[in-house]
Protein backbone atom coordinates (compact mmCIF):
# COMPACT_ATOMS: atom_id res chain seq x y z
CA UNK A 1 0.00 0.00 0.00
CA UNK A 2 0.98 3.73 -0.50
CA UNK A 3 -0.15 5.68 2.65
CA UNK A 4 -1.17 9.85 3.05
CA UNK A 5 -0.55 10.72 6.70
CA UNK A 6 -1.33 14.12 7.16
CA UNK A 7 -2.71 15.91 10.66
CA UNK A 8 -4.05 19.35 12.68
CA UNK A 9 -1.67 19.15 15.09
CA UNK A 10 1.54 19.88 13.12
CA UNK A 11 4.44 18.14 11.29
CA UNK A 12 6.58 17.24 14.36
CA UNK A 13 3.62 16.30 16.82
CA UNK A 14 4.51 13.38 18.45
CA UNK A 15 1.11 11.32 17.50
CA UNK A 16 2.29 11.99 13.52
CA UNK A 17 5.85 10.14 14.34
CA UNK A 18 4.24 7.36 16.23
CA UNK A 19 1.47 6.67 13.46
CA UNK A 20 3.86 7.20 10.66
CA UNK A 21 6.41 4.55 12.24
CA UNK A 22 3.30 2.14 12.87
CA UNK A 23 2.02 2.36 9.31
CA UNK A 24 5.54 1.87 7.85
CA UNK A 25 5.34 -1.92 9.08
CA UNK A 26 2.58 -2.36 6.47
CA UNK A 27 3.39 -0.11 3.11
CA UNK A 28 5.16 3.51 1.69
CA UNK A 29 3.99 6.40 3.37
CA UNK A 30 4.29 9.21 2.68
CA UNK A 31 3.55 12.87 4.96
CA UNK A 32 1.99 16.13 4.05
CA UNK A 33 0.82 17.98 7.44
CA UNK A 34 0.79 21.58 8.17
CA UNK A 35 4.36 23.38 9.69
CA UNK A 36 1.94 24.79 12.96
CA UNK A 37 -1.38 23.71 15.24
CA UNK A 38 -4.45 24.09 13.04
CA UNK A 39 -7.00 22.58 15.73
CA UNK A 40 -10.08 24.07 15.51
CA UNK A 41 -10.20 24.90 11.65
CA UNK A 42 -12.42 22.82 10.32
CA UNK A 43 -12.51 22.28 6.79
CA UNK A 44 -11.37 25.45 5.69
CA UNK A 45 -8.76 26.31 2.73
CA UNK A 46 -6.83 29.16 2.01
CA UNK A 47 -7.89 29.65 -1.95
CA UNK A 48 -6.52 32.98 -2.22
CA UNK A 49 -3.19 32.78 -0.72
CA UNK A 50 -0.12 31.59 -2.08
CA UNK A 51 1.17 28.45 -0.05
CA UNK A 52 4.78 27.24 0.79
CA UNK A 53 5.58 24.25 0.55
CA UNK A 54 9.10 22.90 2.19
CA UNK A 55 11.07 19.75 3.04
CA UNK A 56 12.00 18.87 6.60
CA UNK A 57 13.05 15.87 8.65
CA UNK A 58 11.55 14.31 11.62
CA UNK A 59 13.26 13.07 14.40
CA UNK A 60 13.42 9.44 12.99
CA UNK A 61 15.53 11.43 10.20
CA UNK A 62 13.40 11.21 7.47
CA UNK A 63 12.16 14.00 5.35
CA UNK A 64 8.44 14.71 4.80
CA UNK A 65 6.55 17.48 3.11
CA UNK A 66 4.96 20.47 5.15
CA UNK A 67 3.18 23.41 3.78
CA UNK A 68 1.94 26.81 5.73
CA UNK A 69 -1.38 25.56 4.47
CA UNK A 70 -4.13 24.40 6.65
CA UNK A 71 -4.90 20.35 6.76
CA UNK A 72 -6.81 20.33 4.24
CA UNK A 73 -4.63 21.85 2.19
CA UNK A 74 -1.94 19.95 2.94
CA UNK A 75 -3.69 16.83 1.68
CA UNK A 76 -5.19 19.04 -1.70
CA UNK A 77 -1.14 20.09 -2.38
CA UNK A 78 -0.75 16.15 -1.85
CA UNK A 79 -3.39 14.89 -4.34
CA UNK A 80 -2.71 17.42 -6.62
CA UNK A 81 0.68 15.81 -7.95
CA UNK A 82 2.99 16.87 -4.66
CA UNK A 83 3.56 13.29 -3.79
CA UNK A 84 5.15 10.80 -6.17
CA UNK A 85 1.49 9.23 -7.04
CA UNK A 86 -1.58 8.61 -5.79
CA UNK A 87 -2.53 7.22 -2.27
CA UNK A 88 -4.24 4.32 -1.68
CA UNK A 89 -5.57 5.41 1.61
CA UNK A 90 -5.02 9.18 3.14
CA UNK A 91 -4.97 8.71 7.54
CA UNK A 92 -5.19 11.85 9.71
CA UNK A 93 -3.74 12.19 12.85
CA UNK A 94 -3.07 11.21 15.64
CA UNK A 95 -5.01 14.13 17.59
CA UNK A 96 -4.54 15.15 20.67
CA UNK A 97 -7.61 14.89 22.17
CA UNK A 98 -10.67 13.16 21.16
CA UNK A 99 -13.16 14.58 18.01
CA UNK A 100 -16.40 13.14 19.03
CA UNK A 101 -20.32 14.79 18.70
CA UNK A 102 -20.27 17.93 16.57
CA UNK A 103 -16.47 17.84 17.50
CA UNK A 104 -16.35 16.77 13.28
CA UNK A 105 -17.43 20.34 12.65
CA UNK A 106 -14.72 22.14 13.43
CA UNK A 107 -11.93 19.29 13.69
CA UNK A 108 -9.06 19.88 11.42
CA UNK A 109 -7.93 16.54 11.91
CA UNK A 110 -11.38 15.31 10.47
CA UNK A 111 -11.42 18.01 7.63
CA UNK A 112 -8.35 16.10 6.56
CA UNK A 113 -10.17 13.26 6.07
CA UNK A 114 -13.13 15.03 4.46
CA UNK A 115 -10.64 16.66 1.73
CA UNK A 116 -9.32 13.09 0.53
CA UNK A 117 -12.78 11.66 0.17
CA UNK A 118 -13.71 14.77 -2.05
CA UNK A 119 -10.55 13.60 -4.20
CA UNK A 120 -12.40 10.02 -4.11
CA UNK A 121 -10.00 8.55 -1.49
CA UNK A 122 -10.61 6.26 1.04
CA UNK A 123 -9.61 8.03 4.36
CA UNK A 124 -10.12 7.78 8.27
CA UNK A 125 -9.59 10.62 11.31
CA UNK A 126 -8.45 8.92 14.39
CA UNK A 127 -7.71 11.09 17.83
CA UNK A 128 -6.57 9.79 21.15
CA UNK A 129 -8.82 11.03 23.98
CA UNK A 130 -7.47 12.96 26.96
CA UNK A 131 -6.20 16.54 27.14
CA UNK A 132 -2.40 15.51 28.79
CA UNK A 133 -0.55 12.68 29.02
CA UNK A 134 -1.37 11.27 25.91
CA UNK A 135 0.29 7.79 24.86
CA UNK A 136 0.03 7.01 21.09
CA UNK A 137 1.05 3.66 21.24
CA UNK A 138 -1.79 1.35 21.19
CA UNK A 139 -3.95 4.19 19.19
CA UNK A 140 -1.09 3.34 16.42
CA UNK A 141 -1.00 -0.26 16.46
CA UNK A 142 -4.98 0.63 16.31
CA UNK A 143 -4.67 2.69 13.28
CA UNK A 144 -2.24 0.29 11.41
CA UNK A 145 -4.91 -2.98 11.50
CA UNK A 146 -7.49 -0.95 10.89
CA UNK A 147 -6.01 0.09 7.87
CA UNK A 148 -5.57 -3.17 6.40
CA UNK A 149 -9.05 -4.01 7.16
CA UNK A 150 -9.74 -0.98 5.16
CA UNK A 151 -7.76 -2.12 2.47
CA UNK A 152 -9.30 -5.40 2.31
CA UNK A 153 -13.10 -4.49 2.53
CA UNK A 154 -13.02 -1.02 1.00
CA UNK A 155 -15.13 1.96 1.83
CA UNK A 156 -18.10 3.24 0.10
CA UNK A 157 -17.77 6.46 -1.77
CA UNK A 158 -18.72 9.44 0.18
CA UNK A 159 -17.67 8.02 3.65
CA UNK A 160 -14.80 8.45 5.96
CA UNK A 161 -13.99 6.53 9.37
CA UNK A 162 -14.00 8.64 12.10
CA UNK A 163 -12.05 6.74 15.18
CA UNK A 164 -11.57 7.81 18.82
CA UNK A 165 -9.07 5.82 20.79
CA UNK A 166 -9.19 5.69 24.86
CA UNK A 167 -5.69 7.12 26.58
CA UNK A 168 -5.19 3.68 27.76
CA UNK A 169 -3.01 1.02 27.87
CA UNK A 170 -3.60 -2.01 25.41
CA UNK A 171 -4.59 -4.19 28.63
CA UNK A 172 -7.16 -1.80 29.61
CA UNK A 173 -9.09 -1.27 26.18
CA UNK A 174 -12.82 -2.82 26.89
CA UNK A 175 -13.27 -3.77 22.61
CA UNK A 176 -14.28 -2.00 19.80
CA UNK A 177 -17.89 0.08 19.15
CA UNK A 178 -19.09 0.59 15.69
CA UNK A 179 -20.98 4.08 16.80
CA UNK A 180 -22.84 7.47 16.03
CA UNK A 181 -21.93 10.41 16.56
CA UNK A 182 -23.30 11.58 20.37
CA UNK A 183 -24.30 15.03 21.39
CA UNK A 184 -21.34 17.33 22.92
CA UNK A 185 -22.20 20.05 25.41
CA UNK A 186 -19.93 23.17 25.32
CA UNK A 187 -19.55 25.39 28.55
CA UNK A 188 -17.30 28.12 26.54
CA UNK A 189 -17.33 31.61 28.18
CA UNK A 190 -16.22 35.04 27.01
CA UNK A 191 -13.27 36.67 28.82
CA UNK A 192 -12.07 40.00 28.41
CA UNK A 193 -8.34 40.30 27.55
CA UNK A 194 -8.33 43.90 26.20
CA UNK A 195 -9.77 47.03 26.32
CA UNK A 196 -9.72 50.38 24.63
CA UNK A 197 -11.63 53.35 23.98
CA UNK A 198 -13.07 52.20 20.88
CA UNK A 199 -12.37 47.89 20.70
CA UNK A 200 -12.55 45.07 22.84
CA UNK A 201 -10.29 42.11 22.51
CA UNK A 202 -11.72 38.85 23.90
CA UNK A 203 -10.85 35.39 24.29
CA UNK A 204 -12.95 32.36 23.77
CA UNK A 205 -12.36 30.20 26.80
CA UNK A 206 -14.33 28.29 29.88
CA UNK A 207 -14.18 24.49 30.51
CA UNK A 208 -13.55 21.46 28.75
CA UNK A 209 -16.51 20.71 27.05
CA UNK A 210 -18.39 17.43 27.94
CA UNK A 211 -21.43 14.96 26.23
CA UNK A 212 -24.40 12.99 26.71
CA UNK A 213 -23.60 9.45 27.84
CA UNK A 214 -26.23 7.58 25.19
CA UNK A 215 -25.97 4.38 24.61
CA UNK A 216 -24.42 3.67 21.05
CA UNK A 217 -22.73 6.96 20.66
CA UNK A 218 -19.23 7.71 20.41
CA UNK A 219 -19.12 9.57 23.60
CA UNK A 220 -20.92 6.57 25.29
CA UNK A 221 -18.09 3.96 23.93
CA UNK A 222 -15.11 6.00 24.63
CA UNK A 223 -16.22 6.75 28.40
CA UNK A 224 -16.25 2.92 28.48
CA UNK A 225 -12.95 2.41 27.26
CA UNK A 226 -14.05 1.55 23.89
CA UNK A 227 -12.53 2.26 20.54
CA UNK A 228 -15.44 4.02 18.71
CA UNK A 229 -15.07 3.92 14.87
CA UNK A 230 -18.40 6.12 13.27
CA UNK A 231 -18.75 6.12 9.11
CA UNK A 232 -19.20 9.60 8.42
CA UNK A 233 -20.90 10.81 4.89
CA UNK A 234 -20.23 14.09 3.28
CA UNK A 235 -24.03 14.33 2.39
CA UNK A 236 -25.26 16.59 5.12
CA UNK A 237 -29.20 17.16 3.80
CA UNK A 238 -31.90 15.88 6.12
CA UNK A 239 -33.19 13.54 3.74
CA UNK A 240 -36.55 12.62 5.75
CA UNK A 241 -37.69 16.49 6.38
CA UNK A 242 -36.54 16.92 2.88
CA UNK A 243 -39.76 15.19 2.16
CA UNK A 244 -41.65 16.72 4.73
CA UNK A 245 -40.64 20.55 2.55
CA UNK A 246 -41.86 19.28 -0.41
CA UNK A 247 -45.16 19.80 0.88
CA UNK A 248 -44.28 22.86 1.64
CA UNK A 249 -46.95 25.79 0.50
CA UNK A 250 -44.18 27.56 -1.33
CA UNK A 251 -44.44 29.53 -5.29
CA UNK A 252 -41.51 30.72 -7.05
Amino acid sequence: MYLLITNDDGVQSAGLLVLKRSLEQIGEVAVFAPDRNWSAAGHSRLLHDPLTVRSVSLSDGSTVFTSDGTPSDCVALALMGLVPRRPDLVVSGINRGPNVGSDVTYSGTVAAAMEAVLFGLPAMAISLDGYANWDFGYAAEFARRLVQEVARRGLPAGVLLNVNVPNRPAGEIQGVAMTRLGRRIYRDELELVEESEDSRRYRMAGQLPTGELIPGTDLAALAAGHVSITPLHLDLTEHRFLEEMRQWELRG
